[in-house]
């Protein structure tokens, strides 16, 4: 990614956090709701958004991926300087639960070497 879409890109996730931990009010996003990364095209018109839930992240994400319209005029509010805010797909956070696969398998492979 470049300079700016990196900086847009921070800028997302700190603003959509915002957003959804003060002025959403749908029943179906957790108050655990944590955004963890924002992916954003080099032309700026569409934005991924990863967040880590603690509960049922499939209904989460179906939520906030039906309040992106509501996210992203918020957005533009806060955003003034953007001649165009993104449209904002929100996707499951994975890397954790990655992490601690790679984990049990390292672990696993150094039991097996141990007992061989």
């Amino acid at each position: 990614m470049s300079y700016k879409t990196d900086r847009v890109a921070g800028e997302i996730v700190r603003e959509v956090s915002g957003i959804i931990r003060d002025e959403l009010r749908n029943p179906n996003v957790p108050l655990m709701t944590t955004v963890t990364a924002a992916e954003v095209s080099k032309d700026l018109k569409y934005a991924r958004i990863y967040v880590s839930v603690m509960g049922d992240s499939e209904s989460a994400i179906a939520a906030l991926n039906s309040s992106a319209g509501f996210i992203r005029r918020q957005l533009a509010a806060r955003l003034r300087g953007m001649r165009t805010v993104p449209a904002l797909t929100f996707k499951a956070d994975t890397s954790e639960e990655y992490g601690r696969k790679i984990d049990s398998i390292l672990k696993e492979i150094s039991e097996h070497e141990q007992h061989s």
